[in-house]
């Protein structure tokens, strides 16, 4: 158990030397831009642990994370506006729950506009199905821009003061108690893939 605790703390080391790296902002922006596409992991996993690494350029990683979001929010957006009729018999064949959660985005965009946008950005609900359905609404693109701006920066910027707060205390937890913390992850991933 101590040599997989060693081990772990090794691998942490060496995450965060890379995440402080001069040109580490480039994989944050592409995580961050693919997430708003098609990936299912969000950019706040890499996002954390950088500024953890750096706390000096919190306004810059908020601003790269956000700018790619968006950035690939626009790319969903239009692939939902000019692509869909061709793409969703196969994307749905993929991804049977896509159908689910683009019904879902349906009724409640029908039921409350804009402020779907702003929560979707916002919170854990995935930002990609937001982004492609909004295409297939063919929503406002100059309002989906905005809205997409305002919610990611928001969240991204929250998590940015969180970080400047509490950064140094949180990296002492996380140092403390890697092993538990590691398990907690992925056990939080597992019911990711399992129950969405």
């Amino acid at each position: 158990m101590k040599n997989f605790n060693k081990y772990l703390k090794n691998v942490y080391q060496k995450v965060l030397d890379y995440l402080s790296q001069k040109n580490s902002w480039k994989f944050l922006g592409l995580v961050s831009f693919i997430e708003s596409i098609f990936f299912p992991i969000p950019p706040d996993i890499i996002l954390i642990p950088m500024i953890m690494a750096n706390r000096k350029k919190i306004i810059f990683l908020v601003y790269i994370t956000t700018f790619f979001s968006v950035t690939g929010g626009i790319f969903g957006y239009l692939i939902g506006f000019y692509f869909w009729d061709l793409i969703s018999p196969q994307l749905y064949e993929w991804l049977p729950e896509l159908n689910r959660y683009f019904s879902e985005f349906k009724t409640k965009f029908n039921e409350i506009g804009w402020l779907i946008i702003l929560l979707g950005g916002f919170t854990p609900f995935p930002f990609k199905v937001i982004t492609i359905s909004c295409g297939i609404m063919q929503v406002n693109l100059f309002l989906f821009i905005l809205f997409s701006f305002l919610s990611r920066g928001l969240r991204f910027a929250l998590i940015g003061i969180l970080m400047y707060r509490f950064g140094l205390r949180i990296k002492k937890m996380v140092e403390e108690y890697l092993m538990i913390l590691t398990i907690l992850v992925l056990f939080i991933i597992v019911l990711y893939f399992v129950f969405s």
